[in-house]
């Protein structure tokens, strides 16, 4: 996240995988060398003879969360009738998941509209009264140490300010920095502290509130901060305004039947009868000599052919299943973009308590942990509470309490039974509200989104790996095409002309864009957060990219 994002969000409040792999990809393709382009070459293939479009194509859509539903109903509200989501969960929403809890919804995953102005989330529900700030609990929070101290206000704040001036005044250097983002806060966080030999600040005090900034902003980038790029912080666009917008008491699947124009009678409103249920894609077959894409479900037994297939299934699917799910493989490029983008996850643990047992002006609280408090809970059975940065107050929810963690111990929370993350959380709450009389709590609701198959993670973000392979959203966006006509002689689709060796300029790439869409057919076209070049992680991300691969369609068919 850029930085005003990072400050917002603090003060307010499946590891990738190694180069190993990616040397393995490049040694062991047989097909496509490290130069292919994204496309099917006359070569391999013989061009679509049909001179003209079908009038009504066959586009078959994987995934029904915010850049699917985005696709389709842009597509539809374009002509495009003849188009089918397919659906792993029982569900829509993707990693958008209101429920039912305690004394009203919870969203266990996307929660928040980030920012107001460029962000199309926003500008689509403005003129509705559906959103409110959650600043106050994301800014008033308690800083409690595991000695039981509380932070005094105005030491909180001037740790603040440290991390403010870090961030504000160094900003530019993370465009040359070498190294990961938390590599870059230790050192810069140091050379401050050694200027303040002269202030009452405690030193320790100072690292245990860094170490759970960087647990808070693992949460925003979904990986620990040794994982993230400090180059690729700087690919995030913030979009001004409020940065914690919340859906009051009706969730974020709000938006979801916004988007489709869902009513009483029609659930799914425009994409009634649309969408498949419960059928996780297995194999996608696009490089047929004809045009077409057959995609087959887990079960075998369900085909589905289509001239168009949009792809919006999570990045952590994309890596599970790259060896098995395509046929032909992809391409070089497409496969080091796959491998070389980060996505990691993220965990809520929501408590519900028969009682609210704390004052109406409290918030919550993040925890700072003394070395050695610190080095006797990692030889007990808690020590996976360490990476549970935080426990703050939920919006229309007066006896519910929110755990945020992060890093490897996400997984192990996942499979973990509830009567053991129950006495985690209560063993932390106890030890650090001690004075508090706190009651067992009557139910928890964790999410599961780095076990389950059908994601695998929460968001991408630009990790270490991305720098070094030199990769970015830019070859994951971009759709693989096969031959309709001859290619101008001086023109063409190859990777030079869609990949450079570095960033890809924003003319030139919709330059050979525009190339590719006169002659040739782009069949498996992919879209979700993960391909967003700026606003990655986010639903606005997603939602955009949904509408990109739509208006690629679009001016495919749009006569000239």
């Amino acid at each position: 996240m850029c930085f005003g994002a990072l400050l917002q969000k603090y003060f307010r409040k499946k590891k990738c995988r190694s180069e190993n792999v990616a040397q393995h990809l490049m040694s062991n393709d047989s097909i496509f060398s490290i130069g292919s382009s994204l496309i099917a070459t006359k070569s391999s293939s013989m061009p679509i003879t049909a001179p003209t479009p079908p009038p009504d194509p066959h586009i078959i859509i994987i995934g029904a969360g915010a850049a699917g539903l985005s696709c389709a109903t842009k597509l539809l509200e374009f002509g495009f009738k003849n188009l089918l989501i397919l659906e792993a969960e029982n569900r829509i929403g993707g990693r958008i998941f209101t429920q039912q809890f305690a004394d009203n919804v919870i969203d266990l995953g996307a929660q928040w509209v980030h920012g107001e102005r460029g962000n199309i989330v926003y500008e689509m529900v403005q003129q509705h009264d559906w959103l409110e700030t959650t600043g106050e609990i994301y800014n008033s929070f308690e800083c409690i140490r595991s000695n039981g101290e509380v932070l005094r206000k105005d030491t909180t704040d001037f740790l603040k300010t440290l991390l403010t001036r870090i961030l504000e005044n160094h900003s530019e250097e993370l465009n040359s920095f070498e190294g990961s983002f938390g590599d870059f806060l230790n050192e810069r966080f140091q050379e401050v502290l050694r200027d303040l030999s002269d202030t009452k600040i405690d030193k320790e005090v100072a690292w245990e509130f860094l170490e759970n900034f960087k647990k808070i902003e693992s949460s925003e980038t979904a990986s620990g901060m040794e994982e993230v790029s400090a180059k690729g912080i700087h690919e995030y666009w913030q979009c001004p305004g409020d940065y914690l917008l919340n859906w009051k008491d009706k969730g974020y699947v709000r938006f979801l039947h916004l988007l489709m124009g869902s009513n009483e009678e029609r659930p799914f409103g425009e994409l009634e009868d649309r969408i498949k249920f419960n059928c996780p894609v297995e194999h996608i077959r696009w490089h047929l000599g004809n045009g077409k894409v057959i995609v087959r479900c887990c079960n075998g037994s369900q085909e589905y052919e289509a001239d168009h297939v949009i792809i919006t299934v999570s990045l952590g699917v994309l890596k599970d299943k790259l060896e098995s799910m395509f046929h032909p493989p992809l391409p070089m490029q497409k496969k080091l973009a796959i491998v070389g983008l980060g996505y990691g996850s993220v965990g809520k643990i929501f408590l519900e308590f028969p009682v609210q047992f704390w004052p109406t002006d409290w918030y919550g609280f993040t925890m700072l942990w003394l070395k050695r408090d610190l080095e006797d809970l990692q030889r007990t059975p808690y020590e996976w509470v360490e990476e549970i940065f935080g426990f703050y107050c939920v919006n229309y929810q007066p006896r519910v309490l929110l755990a945020w963690i992060v890093g490897s111990y996400v997984v192990k929370l996942e499979q973990m039974p509830e009567d053991q993350v129950i006495d985690g959380c209560m063993y932390l709450l106890r030890r650090f509200l001690w004075k508090w009389e706190i009651p067992q709590p009557l139910k928890v609701q964790i999410s599961r989104w780095q076990s389950n198959s059908n994601f695998l993670g929460a968001y991408s973000f630009r990790s270490m790996l991305s720098e070094q392979l030199n990769v970015s959203a830019l070859q994951l966006a971009q759709p693989l095409t096969v031959p309709i006509s001859e290619i101008p002689a001086n023109k063409s689709c190859s990777s030079t002309s869609v990949f450079s060796q570095g960033p890809v300029a924003d003319d030139a790439a919709n330059e050979a864009a525009a190339i590719c869409s006169k002659n040739m057919k782009p069949v498996l076209l992919f879209a979700g957060e993960a391909t967003s070049r700026h606003h990655f992680s986010t639903v606005h991300g997603a939602v955009e990219s949904g509408y990109r691969e739509a208006n690629r369609l679009i001016n495919f068919y749009r006569k000239e």
